[in-house]
């Protein structure tokens, strides 16, 4: 049997089976699955709790009880799709793709990091100390995971991300980080008609503030802001007392993302309507994944091993976050986009591009090698 072979087999295996982040059953039994693999090439393999809201989280090491790694390889074991999916739309072949629910995300990322290993050089990972990190909530924010990533990522070197390459062989050398922003502006109501100075208008505040941040974005530095969400106002005669916004922001550096929070701010200091008044809270923060000079150096290794096997590595700078984003805030170079290549992610036409599982897998053990 072909690796590629094998590959299919096992991924069959994997897509076959429920495994929407909400079930924790479903994502575990990816977990054992996984661990059994691992456990057959002799790696220490440990299901990890992260509590009652997901599923386990597993660690794989080629040296058991080390404290200290070279590399982390990580994927998420879960998917987006409800329970019944892998039942009405199991893992299928048409041509040069395969099928099924989360076939490419993210499970085909989290089986070829298996194969990597599994056909990495003896000498290689005699040298090297290898972690594989899979975690049970990517699809809702890694909420439960996250920290767990963070800190294991304090102890790495560099890190490598399985989500699948672009459509087009794609992998990501550098993701925007973001934050999310809701401004509550408070005002006083009146009729529009009959005695609208006795009113204060929170819209035209609320617009008049998203228009001065909107311009605040620096396409120099890859900034932007966008007022997302506008919602205010019960009826037109009616002078609105209430409006909020949501902004996104998104941001190359940390830094730049900093500064430019901080630039807003200073404008929700201001007064943006007579008699309107407006309060601050930051729903989300999501660490950028830059194109750092030690991510530099890293892309050039995995050029190198793309090289090795006989085909050039292309990569994209993205403006969505994934897991990449949470294990750089530990201030390791990160390249995502490490798994074969696929497209249609979260929809009924998810595939995997088939032609791309070997050179991948390859690349990668050749990877261990320039280490």
């Amino acid at each position: 049997m072909s690796m590629l072979e094998e590959y299919v087999r096992d991924l069959a295996e994997l897509v076959n089976r429920d495994c929407g982040t909400t079930n924790c059953a479903g994502v575990t039994s990816a977990a054992e699955v996984m661990k059994r693999h691992f456990e057959s090439i002799g790696w220490e393999a440990e299901l990890v709790d992260l509590g009652p809201t997901a599923g386990r989280g597993l660690i794989c090491r080629n040296k058991p009880g080390s404290t200290e790694c070279d590399v982390i390889f990580n994927a998420h074991l879960d998917t987006v799709f409800p329970d019944g999916t892998a039942a009405a739309r199991p893992f299928s072949i048409e041509g040069t793709t395969a099928h099924g629910p989360g076939c490419s995300d993210c499970k085909s990322g989290v089986l070829a990091i298996f194969y990597a290993c599994r056909n990495a050089r003896p000498e290689d990972l005699e040298r090297l100390s290898v972690w594989c990190v899979f975690n049970p909530d990517e699809e809702l924010g890694s909420r439960a995971s996250k920290e767990w990533l963070r800190e294991l990522s304090t102890h790495a070197k560099a890190a490598l991300v399985f989500e699948a390459a672009r459509a087009g062989g794609e992998l990501v050398r550098s993701r925007k980080g973001s934050s999310n922003i809701r401004f509550t502006f408070k005002g006083l109501t009146a009729h529009a008609g009959n005695n609208p100075q006795d009113g204060a208008n929170a819209n035209v505040a609320a617009m008049r503030f998203s228009l001065a941040c909107y311009e605040l974005a620096d396409p120099s530095k890859g900034t932007t802001v966008n007022p997302g969400i506008i919602a205010g106002g019960t009826a037109t005669n009616v002078i609105p007392d209430s409006c909020e916004v949501r902004f996104d922001l998104r941001y190359c550096f940390d830094k730049d993302g900093s500064d430019l929070e901080n630039q807003i701010f200073e404008l929700a200091e201001r007064s943006w309507a007579p008699g309107v008044s407006q309060t601050v809270e930051l729903l989300g923060f999501t660490p950028a994944m830059p194109l750092s000079d030690d991510a530099k150096a890293l892309t050039a290794k995995i050029t190198e091993a793309a090289k090795m096997t006989g085909f050039e590595a292309k990569f994209a700078d993205a403006g969505g976050g994934s897991d990449g984003n949470r294990i750089a805030k530990a201030g390791i170079p990160v390249i995502d986009g490490c798994g074969p290549a696929g497209a249609c992610f979260h929809t009924e036409r998810e595939y995997l591009r088939l032609d791309t599982v070997e050179e991948r897998v390859k690349m990668l053990t050749n990877f261990f090698s320039l280490l």
